[in-house]
């Protein structure tokens, strides 16, 4: 009973206490409502409070700022297997909503925060923390400090962002107090100039494709896309390595970027190409920033062994050999554009697009565009996908569709009762292809005609990686070309090939280095033409004869040795080997070019023998 009694005074207490508090509170905002003037002895703790809404406020126009114009950032967005980009940039660790992205289903959107949005933000990140503030030093000193709920408006200018809170502040001491309901500070910030810039910046972009424009510039400098190149050998292309040298031109190029204006010094005429007049007059520190480590996408599409002409038989009369070539890309990465000064920065990314070695089209609206072909945007024949194994165990695959010269992305087969489906959308299409990719196994292509099929079973063959043994060779190029996968190997660079149960036509061409010249000449070749005027009406011909000047060609590598084998490969045999031993027949160096044409013409007639370990 007697403890019983004492928690019944302790709560009686905290009651009368309460009480209390409520009565101080609402005698003096009866009272005072609003106090002009802080008195003297008040003002330390009134100048902390405000002190204390200006870090509030600094918090959070620097967040405005890191984020993009977001405090809270929007939701966010994942990408997919095929299209890395999700909806926001890590950048540090820090996220940072893009102003621009590609969607995971190839959807070029847009997420750029407006003026007004900021202020809200900015008046809902103060409002939450007007209470937050730590006043226990000025408890100790005999202060009683109490801080009401309040309306927050913000203002941001384009040189300052001014505050005015609206919430009961009551300081108290002794038998002295003072009511103010009313704050206002000014912050001197540059966030409203430098989300201006940014805006203007971005609609540049956005019409101009200046970014595009320049990444069309690494592309086709830092990698191949079309071209001849004088030479008997052929040329070969490796995915990592042109995938390395396009992003370490991205690397080198995109930091040096300048939009016209004051903020910069060039060390030579020759960076004039960097810079770009978009009619800004740019007065502010600027970058433009790409990291290798953001998610970038680059497709290559081609042949990757662009074989010689002039080495065939009925061509010896061209006295030299040229190998043609060309590829195409699709390029997709993040660029990060900031404006910054010795406090502040601004700072937000967006999507830079190429496709099919083009730029992406201009985009005036702030609607979803495709960046596909427009056969993709009308999907409307549901077909049921299904991707296995030669065991026809369940394979999740990436799944796209080809319809004449559009491929569209589709989506992902997904695990469902042991099965691995998808339940697409697909344009309605006669003989199109529906082609499937997996990490490990060989791309599939299944012909359909959407109109009328509503359902497809795609096998996938499962890729084993074999040793590679050619014996005395120095250099070859091996081919296995079969019925529906094929692989290229430049030895010794590359040791080792990836196959898959198939049945293979397989060549091998052996080089070694050479010293052989051949002058450049130049000769007259004549033909026939029409005779002009009547006398070409009625049939008369007329010799015309043109001079061809060959150019001075040195053949650094020439074909010793090689053949050819044709051999079916099962699974079972690629799973139980490691090796694959190469027995191949070698020639003499040649001495001119006869001898270099004789020798490309054995390697179609000599056998090569294929052992597997």
């Amino acid at each position: 009973m007697n403890e019983m009694n004492k928690k019944g005074q302790v709560t009686i207490f905290i009651i009368v206490a309460i009480i209390m508090v409520s009565a101080v509170i609402g005698y003096f905002t009866l009272r005072s409502g609003f106090v002009e003037s802080v008195p003297e002895d008040m003002k330390p703790v009134y100048d902390y409070y405000l002190s204390c809404l200006e870090a509030t406020t600094k918090q959070g126009v620097s967040l405005l700022g890191e984020q993009g114009g977001y405090i809270e950032v929007p939701d966010f967005e994942p990408g997919s297997a095929y299209m890395p980009f999700s909806s926001q940039l890590d950048f540090l660790g820090q996220p940072v909503p893009y102003w621009m992205y590609v969607s995971g289903n190839n959807l070029l959107r847009e997420q750029v925060p407006t003026k007004s949005g900021m202020e809200g933000e900015l008046e809902s990140y103060v409002s939450e923390r007007v209470d937050d503030c730590d006043f226990s030093d000025f408890e100790k000193m005999g202060y009683d400090v109490y801080v009401g709920e309040g309306d927050v408006e913000a203002r941001i200018n384009k040189l300052d962002v001014g505050l005015e809170v609206n919430n009961n502040l009551i300081i108290i001491k002794g038998e002295q107090s003072v009511i103010v309901n009313n704050h206002k500070i000014s912050l001197n910030s540059k966030l409203g100039k430098f989300y201006e810039m940014a805006i203007e910046v971005y609609n540049f972009e956005k019409t101009s494709m200046f970014l595009e424009k320049y990444a069309l510039d690494v592309m086709r400098l830092y990698a191949p896309v079309t071209g001849i190149e004088i030479s008997c050998a052929p040329r070969i292309f490796v995915d990592e390595d042109i995938r390395r040298d396009i992003v370490g031109g991205l690397v080198s190029n995109i930091p040096s970027l300048k939009l016209e204006g004051n903020y910069y010094d060039l060390s030579s005429k020759e960076r004039n190409y960097f810079v770009t007049d978009a009619g800004l007059k740019i007065d502010e520190n600027m970058n433009f920033m790409y990291s290798p480590d953001w998610p970038t996408r680059v497709e290559i599409y081609g042949d990757r062994v662009a074989k010689p002409v002039g080495l065939q038989s009925g061509m010896e009369m061209m006295g030299f050999c040229y190998v043609p070539y060309h590829l195409v890309y699709d390029i997709n990465f993040p660029v990060l554009i900031q404006f910054y000064d010795n406090e502040e920065i601004f700072q937000f990314p967006v999507a830079v697009v190429i496709s099919k070695s083009q730029a992406r089209e201009a985009m005036p609206t702030t609607t979803g565009v495709s960046v596909e072909s427009k056969v993709c945007e009308f999907r409307n024949q549901l077909v049921d996908i299904n991707t296995y194994d030669i065991d026809l165990n369940p394979v999740p695959a990436r799944i796209q569709f080809k319809c004449l010269d559009s491929i569209c992305e589709i989506g992902e087969t997904k695990l469902e009762n042991d099965e691995a489906v998808l339940h697409g959308e697909l344009p309605q299409c006669v003989n199109g292809f529906i082609l499937a990719t997996a990490e490990g196994y060989a791309d599939a292509k299944y012909q359909i005609s959407t109109n009328k099929e509503e359902v497809a079973n795609i096998v996938l063959n499962k890729k084993y990686n074999l040793s590679l043994d050619l014996g005395n060779v120095k250099k070859a190029l091996v081919n296995f070309i079969g019925e529906g996968y094929s692989a290229v190997v430049l030895y010794p660079e590359m040791n080792s090939v990836e196959l898959v149960e198939d049945y293979y036509n397989v060549s091998v061409y052996v080089y070694d280095n050479s010293s052989l010249k051949f002058p450049a000449t130049s000769k007259s070749e004549c033909v026939d033409v029409p005779e002009s005027g009547l006398a070409g009406l009625f049939g008369g011909e007329t010799e015309k004869c043109y001079e061809i000047n060959l150019p001075e060609m040195d053949v650094s590598f020439a074909v010793v040795g090689g053949g050819k084998t044709q051999e079916y490969m099962t699974s079972e045999q690629l799973e139980n080997s490691n090796e694959l031993n190469i027995d191949v027949p070698l020639f003499d160096l040649p001495q001119d070019l006869e001898g270099l044409q004789d020798n490309h013409m054995a390697v179609e007639d000599e056998i090569i023998y294929l052992e597997f370990e």
